[in-house]
């Protein structure tokens, strides 16, 4: 269990996120989202994890570097080459631990634009604030193993959420039963497996597809696009873009 040394400052909410090298320098992209904080949200609390080792402190943020998230009641993650995305709900399982109940999950590549603050009314409302992966269903997305695992027959109909930069408001009754069946999928294989005899199936994904359909059958609402965006489309001012690697 981590203890408090990778808080920045005592006020409950926290930021997490994990780096590692891959078909990019997520490390550098790490920096980057680090920067964008410190510019705009540098009172809140952070969690950094760099698997590589790449650096263990930028600008006075603390990164735990070298191995994959571990924690007490979950186990550990195992790598992302073994099981994909599975570090994502590891490191929100960390941040639990650590005594966060407001959390908020950004991919590496993620740019926060401006206070997050405004956005904890609606996760205290719906308990997870997730935006619409605009123009992708989640019936393409979704394997059969995943289905399965949820005792559905069939997505359609169902939102996909974009997964790189999710809210969390553990004080709301439904958010921790979503992330048991969440950290519980990731651990039987719900990640891996990317087959489906669906005819409209394009591929697996992984861990935004079972949250987008844990998220459906507890009727939390997707918001929609913008709040978080891709930076070649931005329709209004958002929260967080999901930037890419270099600034």
């Amino acid at each position: 269990m981590l203890t408090n040394e990778f808080r920045k400052r005592n006020m409950g909410k926290v930021i997490v996120s994990l780096s590692s090298s891959g078909r990019e320098n997520y490390n550098e992209a790490q920096l980057g989202l680090i920067r964008s904080i410190n510019k705009v949200a540098s009172h809140y609390d952070t969690h950094f994890r760099s698997v590589d080792g790449y650096v263990d402190e930028y600008l006075g943020f603390k990164i735990k570097t070298g191995d994959w998230p571990n924690t007490d009641r979950w186990g550990k993650s195992w790598s992302h080459q073994n099981m994909p995305y599975q570090f994502k709900p590891f490191m929100v399982g960390e941040a639990l631990e650590m005594g966060y109940k407001k959390i908020i999950w950004c991919d590496s590549t993620i740019r926060v634009i401006k206070s997050p603050d405004p956005l904890w009314a609606l996760a205290a409302e719906h308990g997870i604030v997730a935006w619409d992966n605009e123009g992708h269903p989640l019936e393409k997305y979704i394997p059969d193993h995943q289905l399965d695992y949820l005792g559905i027959d069939s997505a359609k109909g169902m939102y996909q959420i974009m997964a790189c930069c999710i809210v969390f408001d553990f004080d709301h009754p439904k958010t921790m039963r979503i992330f048991e069946k969440w950290i519980d999928g990731a651990k039987n294989n719900c990640f891996h497996h990317n087959e489906s005899k669906n005819p409209h199936y394009i591929a697996s994904r992984h861990d935004q597809a079972l949250l987008s359909a844990l998220m459906d059958i507890n009727g939390i609402p997707v918001q929609p696009y913008g709040g978080l965006a891709y930076r070649h489309y931005l329709p209004v001012e958002p929260y967080f873009i999901n930037w890419g690697v270099k600034d």
